[in-house]
């Protein structure tokens, strides 16, 4: 089919509006949401796979992470294997499943949480005296105190079983009192209580077990009313028990079983001896995590931070667990800590001061566990060292290294960078380019703030260089310049650097790992019109179970460790933009394999910004004027 010139351009108008809009639904749909002036009535302390929350005000859905606050009137739901703690202003707590969904409304004297499916837990502060009421489909309960579960699978009614207080409840205008060990069902002919006939002793809801290093050996005890025999325990992945993971007629009250890692639920089912009727017993649901590592990031153990004149920002960083819900940090002159000059709670992995003299310090870290009967972690202890220096040490340079061929194609790739190493109290610094090794006749000298460079290699053309860097002061001191720098700028290399993915081949047999950093490494990074940072590998050689990325930023004097994950897939896109600024960064990648760690490698990259990051007043919390923080996400 012909089309005349009228109808190609009705065609080409369309298909640009199409994809216009496409773009902007995209990236509608995967911006983050600022909170702004919400309020905030809680924060998800603990979570598994996807849970999302939609303000009442919008209609994207937007992914939660640990820590991450919660907005009153907020939907919050959770996708198939996922589920999430949370903890009100007041210390409620919301145990929320998988496939759930619910909204709260703390607006008032008498806050309401309206249930729409799935199951959940909800234990209530014993001090406070207001009630919470969850609404479902016309029905209500009203907690007053203790601990609920509630239930509503698709096209069933709602059922709730109270754990411990007293319970509330009312349909078509009748109210019933439900008290602990009680089930109540709402059915279309009225509310229905029965006594369970057994109680779960052991594990408690919520409660952590460590697979060391695969399995962990899990203890059931429960307690079976007289007339009941025969008990089944069963315990599955999901909270209806669509797949039963595990189920056995067990002799006694108690069994062990072993189990790997993943979020379990489990009952009791009995036999009444004269009816024969097989009553089931309220459900728990626990959790077998991988013991995660717990260590100092930053400074490493030993490290000697020099200054001059102005205390140096000494910025302190540890792993972060996705068990612990608070971190207490602990500063001393001595390693036995009987008097610690710093104790400080927070909920974040790092800790700044810039009130240090000179000494020697060490610290430690402590993990508040999220759940009940679970130790506490501890780091080891880590020291560094402050020392006052007469004068500023000089730039050292990082890259490239000395006699490196630069071609022209990574000059066209932004590859092509000048970095160094300077120190917190050099406010700026002169770059100096010659033909000469003694810098007589520079053709090039620039002045910078940052500790980077990417001159105009057009102008310099091809040819052997050497460069030079001095600091200088905010009052005006320089400091002695740096080692000179050789490298030379070709049209195409005429010797590798990096041996070839052959010739690695004749050396490392095929069975053995390798790992290969593909971006971002050695380039400059433009951020204009992005919605991610985007880290890209490749591993070849064995199927890993996981990968751990570690990002960090790079200051003068030292690096900071900004963002940390875990995948299993080879790439991973950092959408969470608030946590980057213009600088250069440095990214390490761990492979794991059988929790064992295997290989490891590092890339290096400059971020450009158009603008500088925006914070939000949830970012910050200023413990003093001496002492601030920026929490990661």
């Amino acid at each position: 089919m012909n089309l005349d010139k009228r109808d190609r351009y009705v065609l080409i108008g369309l298909t640009s509006i199409a994809i216009f809009f496409s773009i902007l639904f995209y990236l509608d749909l995967n911006r983050k949401i600022d909170i702004g002036d919400r309020e905030v009535v809680g924060t998800i302390f603990f979570k598994n796979n996807i849970v999302q929350r939609k303000f009442e005000d919008e209609v994207i859905w937007e992914k939660l992470e640990n820590n991450s606050p919660l907005i009153n009137k907020d939907t919050i739901r959770s996708e198939a294997y996922s589920d999430a703690i949370i903890r009100l202003k007041d210390g409620t707590e919301i145990n929320i499943d998988e496939n759930s969904m619910f909204n709260l409304d703390l607006t008032g004297e008498e806050p309401n949480l309206e249930f729409s499916e799935g199951s959940l837990e909800v234990k209530k502060n014993d001090s406070k005296t207001n009630q919470i009421k969850i609404t479902s489909s016309g029905s209500e309960i009203n907690v007053n105190s203790g601990n609920v579960k509630i239930e509503r699978v698709k096209d069933q009614e709602l059922s709730l079983f109270v754990e411990k207080g007293k319970t509330t409840v009312k349909q078509n205008g009748k109210s019933v009192d439900v008290e602990q060990g009680k089930k109540a069902e709402f059915k279309k002919t009225g509310i229905e209580i029965k006594k369970i006939p057994i109680i779960l002793t052991s594990p408690s809801s919520q409660k952590l077990f460590y697979a060391e290093p695969n399995e962990a050996n899990v203890s059931f005890q429960w307690k079976i009313e007289q007339g009941f025999e025969s008990p089944v325990l069963e315990i599955s992945r999901s909270p209806n028990f669509q797949l039963i993971y595990f189920s056995e007629t067990i002799t006694g009250n108690q069994t062990s079983v072993s189990l790997k890692e993943g979020t379990f639920y489990w009952r009791v089912k009995v036999k009444n001896q004269n009816t024969q009727v097989v009553e089931t017993s309220e459900t728990n649901k626990f959790f077998v995590s991988k013991m995660e590592s717990f260590v100092g990031e930053s400074p490493n153990n030993g490290t000697v931070i020099s200054y001059v004149q102005i205390y140096p920002l000494v910025t302190i960083s540890w792993s972060k667990l996705s068990t612990a819900n608070l971190y207490q940090f602990y500063l001393s002159d001595t390693n036995q800590f009987q008097k610690p000059l710093k104790r400080i709670e927070t909920v974040a992995n790092q800790i700044s001061f810039d009130d240090l003299n000179e000494g020697t310090y060490y610290w430690k870290v402590i993990a508040k566990s999220s759940f009940a009967e679970t130790k506490d972690r501890e780091t080891k202890v880590y020291s560094f060292s402050i020392k006052k220096q007469n004068s500023i040490p000089s730039p050292k340079w990082q890259r490239p290294n000395p006699g490196t061929e630069i071609s022209g194609e990574e000059i066209k790739l932004n590859q092509a960078i000048l970095i160094w190493e300077g120190n917190a109290e050099i406010q700026s610094y002169n770059v100096k380019i010659a033909k000469d090794s003694k810098l007589s006749n520079p053709i090039a000298s620039i002045e910078t703030t940052s500790n980077f460079l990417v001159p105009n290699w057009k102008q310099l053309g091809h040819g052997h260089f050497f460069a030079s860097i001095t600091g200088k002061t905010k009052d005006g001191k320089e400091t002695e310049p740096s080692s000179i720098l050789s490298f030379s700028i070709v049209d195409q290399k005429k010797k590798t650097e990096v041996t070839s993915p052959t010739e690695e081949n004749k050396t490392i047999p095929q069975s053995e790992p390798k790992l290969e950093i593909l971006s971002p490494n050695g380039t400059v990074v433009q951020m204009k019109g992005k919605s991610s940072l985007d880290f890209h590998w490749k591993l070849s050689g064995i199927v890993a179970d996981r990968f751990d990325l570690v990002l960090y930023q790079h200051f003068p004097d030292k690096k900071i460790a900004i963002y940390k994950v875990s995948t299993k897939d080879s790439l991973y896109l950092l959408k969470d933009l608030s946590l980057l600024d213009e600088g250069s960064f440095s990214w390490d990648l761990s492979v794991y394999k059988n929790s064992n760690f295997v290989i490891s490698r590092k890339g290096n990259f400059i971020l450009a910004l158009d603008q500088l990051k925006s914070l939000k007043p949830t970012d910050i919390e200023f413990i003093s004027p001496k002492r601030l923080y920026k929490e990661k996400r």
